[in-house]
């Protein structure tokens, strides 16, 4: 963790030595004062620490039936594995995204944090769930959810058929990489390997089962051609079935859940979308126009995961898979 100083310098103020980590650190969160962080890795577990005392807290086990067996390789390709969590505002919730089990599903695991337990456990896509997030932090009942089925899905937790998506967003042709909320209850965006990002209206989500106009290809090691993507920009146009407000081209989505967000609210009222990008690279999109206004490229740098926007300052950090943490400022010189 990194602190700000003045002269646009930051300065490491704390290192957390992650536990139990297998292979990746897949995501992290924090609660809405900063005092409790979860992080959780490609396991069924997900750890809590005391970022204040810099301290672990608990470990939470997502998955019942896990024994001891999660490091043999049945459990890897068959077990529960943690995509993506979030930890509610007063820390006393966490969702998590799973991979695809043994028997045809993906599961969002509702984690009871005080009791130690899950409290709701939805069979919520057919393929894993890459991506989770509230749609409002702080009245945790609402979930949206993203998967490699080429589907984002809106649940309620309060409704007694958990299992059932109270809304199903169609127009993505490949796997989501990542679903972010912009928390007033209306609209959330989401990334795709068919290289685009889209903006959705929640209001708008379809209660039908549809067809997904899927195309299937393995991101991590293949890539699509700009052909394959003009193609996939017609198709969709074409897609009746599409109920997203808008939809953004140029980023490129490979290798790895590159994350999308909106800008802060304070200093650019969210009028912007942004996205990390595998050359090395963060796009900013605005919502209204839907063009890129701007392309920060870190030189000699490589892939792009994840992007923070500062909340009150014209401050972007990204973090690319070369090591290189990088601090960018808007300067206006007009």
């Amino acid at each position: 963790m990194f602190d700000y100083l003045d002269e646009n310098k930051v300065r490491l103020n704390k290192t957390i030595t992650c536990h139990n980590v297998s292979w990746t650190i897949s995501d992290s969160d924090f609660t809405h004062d900063d005092r409790f962080m979860i992080h959780s890795t490609l396991s069924p577990n997900i750890q809590l620490f005391d970022v204040e005392n810099k301290k672990y807290l608990h470990q939470l086990c997502v998955d019942p039936d896990a024994g001891d067996d999660q490091d043999d390789e049945d459990y890897w390709y068959g077990g529960m594995r943690v995509y993506s969590a979030k930890i509610s505002a007063d820390g006393k919730e966490v969702i998590a995204g799973t991979s695809k089990v043994t028997g045809g599903y993906a599961k969002i695991q509702v984690f009871d944090v005080p009791h130690n337990t899950i409290v709701r456990s939805i069979k919520a896509h057919s393929d894993d769930v890459n991506s989770v997030c509230f749609v409002d932090k702080l009245n945790s009942s609402l979930i949206i959810s993203g998967s490699d089925d080429g589907l984002c899905k809106l649940w309620d937790t309060r409704t007694t058929n958990a299992n059932n998506a109270v809304g199903i967003f169609y127009g993505h042709m490949s796997g989501m990489t990542n679903v972010c909320s912009k928390e007033d209850n209306r609209y959330f965006i989401s990334n795709c390997k068919d290289q685009s990002l889209k903006l959705w209206d929640i209001r708008k989500a379809s209660t039908d089962q549809k067809k997904v106009n899927f195309i299937p290809y393995d991101y991590r090691i293949e890539s699509l051609d700009p052909f394959m993507q003009g193609r996939i920009r017609e198709r969709m146009k074409d897609n009746r079935n599409d109920n997203s407000v808008k939809t953004f081209f140029g980023h490129q989505v490979r290798e790895t859940l590159i994350r999308c967000h909106f800008s802060p609210r304070i200093t650019t009222d969210q009028r912007y979308v942004y996205s990390g990008s595998a050359d090395s690279s963060v796009y900013i999109y605005d919502i209204h126009t839907g063009q890129n206004v701007a392309k920060l490229q870190v030189e000699g740098g490589r892939l792009i995961r994840d992007c923070a926007w500062h909340p009150f300052s014209q401050n972007i950090v990204t973090g690319d898979f070369a090591g290189n943490i990088c601090r960018w400022e808007f300067v206006d010189n007009d």
